[in-house]
């Protein structure tokens, strides 16, 4: 992209102001040693050595943290629970900027992925809070709540085995301008723009998503696709437009958790901002590039480092 077009629209991101509503959770990290160099008096049983621990927004929350980290305005429609993680998820929305007015707290534990990290291998995960029940009627709320304001963009995310929106909601759900990032219910959404991962395509085309898949499935939705292909990049297609942006070239080692949310939360910032098309995914690209090189987190993008890759990979093009 030339650098004088992501300026531009670097500024017009600072005006914008978009609602993030769903499944919101914490990424507890914290490095573990298993070896049993040490025995508990109590049990007798082998100690599990850890430091390091560190938390980050996760689910909602990391796509909400990669637009406010970009320098948008962000409003958060979700659930936690007044405990440890609940307080440390405001304290981060706090941080950045990021409005949770509309963050409803239940008696429940606050969504949290804790991953034990063994050097750069993350070991079996540790989950509280993604199996809540009985959230028809607050989502249906937080809807009529979003759909009261103003916003240049809705991102929609679902991604826990028991979500805070359903069906229903989907299908009912009507907004101008947004994505919907749905890791099940994909297919109540076809009157929403939609971004899938190829293996969430695979699942539910039962096919593989090249071209012709994937123009076959806009066709049917009459709504448009982003699908990100992992090293292959990503295809944009719409019922006028099919456009494959190509991943920049990775280096060192990867860490891509968090991956489609940068992806999400970028390509959602270009397009509000006015970006062509190809402008959003290369934008989007250039996002995702940066924040999987961020081993051991869920990476993040900010503008001064989207300029200098962008910088960098123009000189190594031309």
């Amino acid at each position: 992209m030339h650098p004088e077009r992501l300026s531009e629209l670097l500024i017009k991101i600072q005006d914008l102001r978009i609602a993030v509503l769903g499944d919101f959770a914490v990424d507890f990290y914290f490095e573990i040693d298993k070896n049993p160099k040490e025995y508990s008096i109590e049990t007798n049983l082998s100690v599990h050595l850890a430091k390091k621990p560190r938390a980050y927004l996760g689910g909602a929350g990391n796509v909400a943290k990669n637009v406010a980290i970009l320098g948008a305005k962000v409003s958060t429609f979700g659930i936690r629970g007044d405990d440890l993680f609940g307080r440390e998820m405001m304290y981060q929305c706090t941080c950045l900027g990021i409005d949770h007015t509309n963050m409803r707290v239940l008696d429940v534990d606050t969504p949290t992925y804790t991953k034990p990290m063994e050097g750069a291998i993350e070991s079996n995960r540790i989950d509280f809070g993604t199996c809540m029940d009985h959230t028809q009627t607050i989502a249906s709320d937080l809807i009529d709540k979003l759909l009261s304001e103003s916003f240049d963009w809705v991102i929609i995310n679902e991604q826990f085995s028991r979500p805070l929106l359903h069906e229903e909601h989907l299908k009912n759900l009507q907004i101008n301008h947004g994505l919907a990032d749905l890791r099940s219910l994909g297919n109540a959404a076809n009157h929403l723009p939609l971004k899938v991962n190829e293996e969430e395509f695979r699942h539910m085309r039962q096919d593989v998503a090249n071209e012709i898949s994937i123009m076959k499935w806009v066709n049917e939705r009459n709504n448009p696709v982003l699908v990100t292909l992992g090293e292959k990049g990503m295809i944009y297609a719409d019922s006028a437009t099919f456009h494959h942006e190509r991943a920049l070239p990775t280096h060192r080692n990867i860490d891509t958790v968090g991956a489609g949310d940068m992806v999400v939360a970028a390509f959602s910032l270009a397009r509000a901002a006015g970006a062509s098309i190809p402008e959003a995914c290369n934008f989007a690209s250039l996002a995702v590039h940066i924040s999987i090189h961020k081993v051991g987190e869920t990476g993040s993008a900010n503008p001064m480092e989207m300029k200098q890759k962008n910088d960098e990979y123009s000189t190594v093009t031309h």
